[in-house]
């Protein structure tokens, strides 16, 4: 993880850019969807100057936090801001650390069910409104102590509709210190226990009307951190608008894989897939699944196995949902066979309610093998009833090689050696010479040898 150290004081001073460029002039989502309607994104995590990011207390090995966020409308019509109905945003506090190669979520926050936008000018030219909606061009800010008291939960939130039932069925509880805020593993950020590690807070904004008009993907925003200590985070960049914290894995490691899935007629899913060579004959893999904004979430995922491939250090990781959340907490389970590694929770139909990959989170798969990478089908199952009961991601996956038929000679790579063997036993049936075993030794097999040329 050095060469992350290495590359921080580049990429943050590379990375303050963005928040700058992405302005209302722009008028586009980045994919070449033009904007029409309201669009609600996360103009700054954590502040815009300073990082307005506040502890709260601590129990049981666990810290509290909330950090601040100022939303804007880059769209071309007014924002739904009605306080006490669902016509109004609710918003997301999450934060990732990339340590040791994986990137990981490790703290989740309840909803800030949110009031009043005041419209203030600095993210475009500002059309002001009543507080009942966000005027064009206009934004809103909720510093750390207004996001603390979270009361939305995250259940009862449809992510891709922004659709919700107003008043809520439930309330976070515990002590207030700690009760619906952004909660941490002490040892997660424990300076002296990470210090390696690199972290990025995540404001996502879901706001219904928003998704009404088809601008749901590009809500959530990030920003990199550091912890001083434990109780004390620092601002390491401006915020990167419109883009979700994973973007930040291949910053820091150019070789990720990193793409994004949709789920059909609904939901946008971020995959990313790192395969590292442990330089002992094995090789780890590193798979990574956030969830956007898709109601339908993630129930399981699978990756094809050769029946050569011998698996070790297998692992899952997912987040801890607190302060009375209904959704399960339990561990995915995961299943072996000779074609294939499956994890899975349960079942829609037997737990709504199960530890699915839902809106706003990230769950992380991995494990070590004795095979190098190579492209294949991986299958991510929709946890929730629907047209489709899955998706396919080409990436890659641990794969059995195939011996490269052109090496006459044995040398272990096809090179000039082949290719004259197999001139030298030109129109005889040497079994050596005879790349496709038709008896014959001819053109058929001097291509053979040109197709393979250079592998090993």
């Amino acid at each position: 993880m050095k060469k992350y150290q290495l590359l921080l004081a580049g990429v943050t001073a590379a990375i303050t850019f963005a928040a700058v460029t992405s302005t209302v002039a722009n008028n586009s989502q980045g994919d070449g969807h033009e904007l029409r309607g309201p669009d609600v994104v996360t103009w700054f995590a954590g502040g815009g100057g300073g990082l307005d990011m506040e502890y709260y207390g601590s129990e049981n090995g666990i810290n509290s936090f909330a950090f601040g966020t100022t939303s804007c409308n880059f769209g071309d019509m007014v924002a739904d801001w009605y306080t006490g109905t669902n016509r109004i945003p609710v918003i997301a506090q999450t934060c990732y650390r990339l340590k040791d190669g994986r990137f990981e979520q490790i703290a989740t926050a309840w909803l800030k069910y949110s009031f009043c936008a005041v419209s203030e000018p600095g993210c475009g030219e500002c059309q002001a409104t009543s507080c009942a909606t966000l005027g064009i061009g206009c934004a809103d800010t909720y510093w750390a102590g207004l996001n603390a008291d979270a009361i939305a939960p995250r259940s009862e939130i449809n992510g891709f509709t922004g659709h919700f039932e107003h008043p809520f069925s439930i309330s976070p509880t515990g002590p207030s210190s700690m009760r619906g805020k952004l909660q941490f593993n002490i040892v997660d950020i424990d300076p002296a226990l990470n210090v390696d590690a690199l972290y990025f807070i995540e404001g996502q904004y879901v706001s219904p009307d928003d998704a009404e008009w088809g601008n749901q993907d590009n809500n959530a925003s990030y920003r990199m951190i550091r912890w001083i200590s434990n109780e004390n985070p620092v601002g390491m960049s401006t915020t990167q608008v419109k883009d979700p914290a994973i973007y930040a894995w291949k910053i820091f490691d150019p070789e990720v894989d990193l793409r994004s899935i949709r789920v059909p007629d609904e939901g946008k899913l971020n995959m990313g897939v790192r395969v590292y060579d442990n330089e002992d004959g094995t090789w780890r893999y590193e798979y990574a699944i956030h969830n956007l904004n898709s109601d339908r979430s993630i129930g399981s995922f699978t990756v094809p196995l050769g029946d050569c491939v011998e698996l070790s250090d297998i692992g899952f990781h997912d987040i801890n949902h607190h302060s009375g959340e209904v959704i399960d907490g339990t561990d995915w389970t995961v299943s072996i066979s000779e074609t294939e590694i499956s994890w899975n929770t349960e079942l829609y139909e037997t737990n709504q309610w199960g530890n699915a990959i839902r809106w706003g989170s990230m769950y992380n798969f991995y494990f070590t093998a004795n095979q190098p990478p190579s492209d294949v089908d991986l299958t991510l199952g929709l946890f929730k009833p629907g047209s489709e009961p899955s998706l396919t991601h080409f990436a890659a996956a641990p794969a059995c090689q195939v011996p490269c038929a052109g090496d006459v000679d044995g040398s272990g790579t096809v090179n000039i050696s082949d290719l004259l063997a197999v001139v030298d036993a030109w129109g005889s049936s040497d079994p050596n010479a005879d790349v496709n075993g038709d008896g014959l030794v001819d053109v058929t097999d001097l291509l053979a040898i040109m197709s393979d040329w250079g592998c090993s």
